[in-house]
């Protein structure tokens, strides 16, 4: 998850730059707010350091984790309710072809984003919670972790069942078939 944290990260910066030059005709909200750019930071940050914290889990790193995905979480947030009051004020005011086109790439932009940071926000939150249940442990308890094997019991003896046919039974079978077939149809 850390990974999509840091692609959704670059992907704001981006897109926030494009939103910044259609700003003479496309009111941000997201953009004005700088949304885009701290936003795309801390889900940048937030997401390596879950990677970090996945690959090494010191107290530290799961704790700085959980900081920075509660801080993304807020950002995540701010920018849902920035896109969404920039959509309400885009989506009405129409002057020209020109103005049309680039509202309706404005537009665009802003679902894309709109999208991407409704996944952060459910990403931030997801991983700040399972964090904090992983701090929540003392040391000593243990987190218990179940594997997803079968259970074998050795007591019971195995089932007899019937084996598959061989190839060559299986292809002469379709070959007198296709005979069988091709004979039937001339004597038809």
């Amino acid at each position: 998850m850390g990974t999509i944290q840091i692609m959704t990260g670059f992907l704001h910066i981006g897109f926030g730059i494009v939103l910044t030059t259609l700003t003479n005709v496309y009111t941000s909200v997201f953009v004005i707010g700088e949304i885009p750019f701290l936003g795309g930071v801390s889900f940048i940050i937030s997401g390596c350091l879950s990677i970090g914290a996945e690959k090494s889990p010191t107290e530290c790193a799961v704790k700085g984790s959980q900081t920075m995905n509660v801080i993304s979480a807020i950002f995540a947030l701010l920018g849902i309710v920035a896109f969404i009051v920039d959509l309400n004020l885009n989506g009405l005011y129409r002057s020209s072809y020109y103005t049309d086109l680039v509202l309706l790439a404005g537009n665009g932009i802003s679902i894309v984003l709109l999208t991407f940071t409704i996944l952060e926000f459910c990403i931030a939150v997801a991983t700040a919670n399972f964090w904090c249940r992983a701090t929540r442990l003392s040391s000593n308890e243990a987190m218990l972790i179940v594997p997803s094997a079968t259970r074998v019991d050795l007591a019971v003896p195995p089932a007899e069942l019937p084996q598959p046919p061989s190839y060559s039974e299986v292809i002469q079978g379709i070959a007198w078939k296709g005979a069988e077939s091709a004979l039937g149809w001339l004597l038809g």
